[in-house]
């Protein structure tokens, strides 16, 4: 594993070359014995004391700011990451196959848009085109399969709101799957 070239540390934390890359490791692996042991030359070192050694650096007040720092930046790009997927998944749902034509207007007849000629929405929709000897196929991805994604990303089909107080007196609440009372 090579450390990625990530941001500086702040202005007024002063990290080593190799805390900055035992950041980067322990960000990237989240351990810290093992982002310990790619930073820092512990060939000859025993496992108990790369694992002190580790333990010490996490508690270094600088060094934890600027780990604190490197998780917020990963967490914006996993958001940024969910956001692209939803958009796609989005134009798998909405993709109306009608908008992949348009009428010639030399001809009046309606002509198929080639991939240059749709716009990105269009093409997240398309699993793959098969030019046959000029007759054109164009797949589409599931927009069931879509939706269902998206609801899942979204929890959008959990239950909202789940009693665990009082009121189940004498009635088993099954978590889970399995059979029912009565289901044979």
């Amino acid at each position: 594993m090579k450390a990625k070239k990530g941001p500086n540390p702040p202005q007024n934390v002063l990290l080593t070359p190799k805390q900055e890359r035992f950041c980067q490791y322990y960000v990237e692996c989240n351990n810290a014995s093992e982002a310990y042991r790619m930073a820092y030359d512990c060939s000859k070192s025993k496992w108990q004391s790369v694992c002190v050694s580790a333990s010490k650096l996490l508690r270094n007040p600088k060094v934890a700011l600027f780990i604190a720092q490197l998780k917020e930046e990963e967490k914006h790009k996993r958001e940024a990451d969910r956001a692209n997927v939803e958009q796609v998944l989005l134009d798998i749902v909405n993709n109306d196959p009608a908008d992949m034509f348009y009428n010639d207007e030399a001809t009046g007849k309606p002509r198929q848009r080639t991939p240059l000629q749709m716009s990105r929405r269009q093409r997240n929709a398309i699993k793959r085109i098969v030019n046959n000897r000029g007759s054109i196929t164009i797949d589409f991805n599931d927009k069931t399969a879509a939706a269902a994604l998206l609801a899942k990303m979204n929890a959008w089909l959990s239950p909202t709101e789940v009693n665990i107080e009082g009121g189940n007196e004498g009635k088993v609440i099954m978590l889970g799957f399995g059979k029912k009372k009565g289901d044979e």
